[in-house]
């Protein structure tokens, strides 16, 4: 039930739940107004913390990576050992077993905001037409995603633009698609259309940058390019990965299937939620949860066994796998 925050004169509650994309937001309104609540969270899904975070004093701080983790305990050394790591789910339309078109490995897509690597998918597509015309780029998303203004690029052959579209028909592109570009500079926070073109199957060639190195495995389920995605250097080599790759059905299709398992469902996630947030109500004495023997990857600590993975209870940090 949506309920406006002007409409209301107290918060009571057994979880109350902050969330911001960022420190250009702020939180403080929530302080304008008695709020009683048996734990207070703050989920952050951009680099930095909401302003009014310090005096919302939460219990725990979710981010959506370890990259993010990293960045907010070096940003906000305060919350360092209080922060949880939960990354974002996918709508269960994403899976090809929903929707299965046939899948075309020549035709590429770009699903983002300009600035996260559009030039340099139009660029690598260029140089793939120069080797075989059957290569393909479809382009959604672009400024109207942030707010802005929509500027469709010039018409070139071979790169078609369709905009804004919703997720369902967006999920419908991926699974008709071989490869989905996203080679950037920007450290990437999650990266929500990575882990939605994987669960179609769609092939992600991406930059090693932010949370992509946690999410893609290269040559297992998808492909990191080093180098300055602006580089030359760099568009020769993901052209000759995308060249090579897509002569290979039996790669594909095996790299294919272990992309698409890769990202977790939003069910998964909702109770990995479920459980930590009860294991913080009840003082942190919720053993069952806790694993002795789940000894977290990077610094020796106890972790929760959740749906998920595992959570170090010390440092926060999250793996599908731990240090037995």
């Amino acid at each position: 039930m949506y309920v406006p925050l002007g409409s209301i004169e107290r918060i009571e509650t057994d979880v109350l739940i902050a969330h911001s994309s960022g420190d250009k937001f702020d939180i403080s309104p929530l302080l304008a107004m008695p709020v009683r609540a048996r734990l207070k969270v703050v989920v952050t899904s951009g680099i930095g913390l909401p302003k009014g975070t310090a005096k919302f004093a939460p219990d725990s701080t979710y981010v959506c990576s370890n990259f993010m983790r990293k960045q907010v305990a070096r940003m906000f050394p305060s919350v360092a050992n209080d922060m949880f790591v939960s990354y974002y789910g996918v709508n269960s339309w994403n899976w090809p077993n929903v929707f299965s078109p046939k899948r075309n490995a020549q035709k590429l897509i770009y699903s983002s905001h300009p600035s996260k690597g559009f030039e340099v998918a139009r660029e690598v597509t260029r140089e793939l037409r120069r080797h075989d015309e059957r290569f393909m780029l479809q382009c959604y998303g672009g400024n109207k995603l942030w707010g802005g203004i929509d500027e469709p690029p010039p018409s070139e052959p071979g790169i078609f633009y369709g905009g804004l579209i919703n997720q369902r028909n967006l999920a419908a592109q991926y699974k008709r698609c071989g490869f989905m570009m996203q080679l950037q500079t920007r450290p990437e926070p999650f990266g929500i259309t990575v882990a939605e073109a994987m669960a179609a199957g769609c092939l992600v060639v991406a930059s090693p940058v932010g949370s992509f190195t946690e999410l893609i495995q290269h040559g297992d389920n998808g492909f990191l390019v080093e180098g300055d995605p602006a580089d030359a250097g760099t568009v020769r080599r993901a052209v000759e990965l995308i060249r090579s790759v897509s002569e290979r059905p039996d790669l594909m299709r095996n790299i294919r299937r272990k992309a698409a398992s890769s990202p977790f469902n939003w069910g998964t996630i909702a109770k990995v939620w479920e459980s930590h947030l009860e294991w913080l109500m009840d003082g942190k004495k919720a053993q069952p949860l806790q694993a002795d023997w789940a000894r977290c990857a990077e610094c020796d600590g106890v972790s929760l066994v959740l749906a998920d993975g595992y959570h170090c209870t010390s440092c926060g940090h999250f793996g599908r796998q731990c240090r037995a």
